[in-house]
């Protein structure tokens, strides 16, 4: 035993470092390792289509028709995993928006009632400037040949002399389609939006096509900066354009202009609260509770006295956390965050305690591990997740709830009982079984009877 304590001071330290490794391990490896899967975005289609000569025709209806068949058959293929997005086809305004409430959807795209009409008129318009132009050539030809038999001109001279003359007004409509072009181009560049070379040649911006990109800032705003980037670029390939509107924007002000400073501005209110309630329960039972007790009303009361400890600290362990989010340089959070914060610091004390009460190498394990797997939870959506933690990890950790109710109060103007109170009353209500669960457990020997 001399022996072992000897050696212990050497150990130790190596011990310590490969905790601590394998802690941040757990900590940065979804990040490290998040990929976009499956993000389910809805598609409604407005568009009442138009009439042709070759019958009716409904584009928005098409298109909604191409993009959920794929989404269909990536879902039935071997690599569904990797699809990025699922399209959700609803049936109308009304049912987007009540997805938008319960928050099914990152983002959803909007075809309006004129979108085939638009497109139509874009076509004829395109179709009516080629035939003036070819017009045009053809009237610049016979006016050149006509001058060229008026000067006496024949055989090849009287060729050339046409061939200059076409060469100059085939140069003229270019430069004037060029310019056109650019015009249209820079509008698009201007509003965010991308659309194609061709689309950009051939149509106005009044008349060319549009389609709404609702993005639900709330959900995810990590989400949110993705799908602002990639969904305008790859609807482009269909040559309309994309007009991004933001749902949910709150009023989250940073110093930084980076998207990383809204995650990170979320991050600073998760984490704080779960690591300052870990170490606050620790603190409790050190010194509020015992190892052993004379009689089990002794150990009741000693439960009751370290959770009124807990309701107090828990309003402690909020203030501190808005605090670090003022002082990091955003506003202060809205009254709200406080009362939720104070919830969920509560929910995570009582159960650290109980479990600490059980065992205090118990609680302290299963708080360390939790806050290891939970950290990336708290942050990412479910869809960003590696396998394991969206199998294993997300379902529990209390950090993905304080994650939603920080943005549901940040960035949906939600009161502290929303959508992610509820599950954190269950947590807490588990941290209370789990301490009648160690009321009930049999006295140590010295508190025998």
């Amino acid at each position: 035993m001399g022996a072992l304590k000897q050696y212990a001071k050497y150990v130790l330290p190596l011990v310590a470092i490969i905790a601590v490794s394998c802690l941040m391990a757990l900590m940065f490896y979804p990040m490290m390792n998040a990929q976009v899967r499956e993000l389910p975005v809805a598609v409604l289609s407005l568009d009442e289509g138009a009439t042709t000569a070759q019958g009716e025709v409904n584009v928005g209806d098409a298109m909604v028709k191409k993009l959920t068949e794929a989404s269909a058959d990536d879902s039935s293929s071997a690599d569904a995993d990797e699809q990025p997005m699922v399209w959700a086809k609803v049936a109308s305004q009304d049912e987007l928006d009540k997805g938008f409430v319960d928050h099914d959807y990152y983002a959803a795209i909007v075809i309006p009632k004129d979108f085939t009409a638009k497109q139509m008129a874009v076509k004829q318009a395109a179709a009516k400037a080629q035939i003036e132009s070819a017009t045009a050539l053809a009237q610049t030809m016979a006016k050149a040949q006509a001058e060229a038999a008026g000067q006496g001109l024949t055989g090849a001279a009287a060729q050339q002399y046409v061939q200059a003359a076409m060469q100059k007004a085939i140069a003229a409509q270019s430069g004037t389609a060029t310019g056109a072009a650019g015009s249209v181009s820079d509008g698009a560049s201007a509003s965010g939006t991308s659309d194609s070379a061709g689309a950009s040649a051939s149509s106005d911006d009044e008349n060319a096509p549009a389609v709404t990109l609702t993005i639900d800032n709330s959900k995810s705003p990590l989400v949110a900066s993705l799908l602002k980037q990639s969904v305008p670029t790859m609807l482009s390939q269909t040559g309309v354009k994309v007009e991004v509107k933001t749902i949910n924007a709150g009023d989250v002000k940073s110093n930084s202009s980076l998207p990383t400073a809204a995650m990170m501005g979320q991050n600073v209110l998760i984490m704080p609260t779960y690591m300052m309630s870990l170490i606050v329960a620790v603190l409790t039972v050190m010194q509020l509770g015992r190892k052993h007790y004379d009689s089990k009303p002794q150990r009741w009361v000693s439960f009751g006295v370290q959770l009124c400890a807990a309701l107090v600290w828990s309003l402690c362990v909020a203030l501190g956390a808005c605090c670090i989010f003022a002082m990091l340089g955003s506003v202060w959070p809205p009254a709200a965050m406080i009362g939720f914060l104070w919830l969920a610091s509560f929910a995570v004390m009582s159960v650290m305690l109980a479990l600490m009460n059980i065992a205090m190498p118990l609680g302290a394990i299963c708080g360390v591990l939790g806050l290891g797997l939970g950290m990336t939870s708290g942050l990412f959506p479910y869809e960003l997740l590696p396998g394991f933690w969206r199998d294993w990890v997300y379902g529990w950790v209390p950090q993905r709830y304080i994650g939603d109710g920080v943005r549901a109060v940040l960035y949906s103007g939600d009161g502290w009982w929303n959508a992610a109170s509820e599950p954190l009353m269950i947590v807490m209500c588990v941290g209370l079984v789990v301490f009648i669960v160690a009321g009930l457990l049999p006295l140590g020997k010295r508190g025998r009877e």
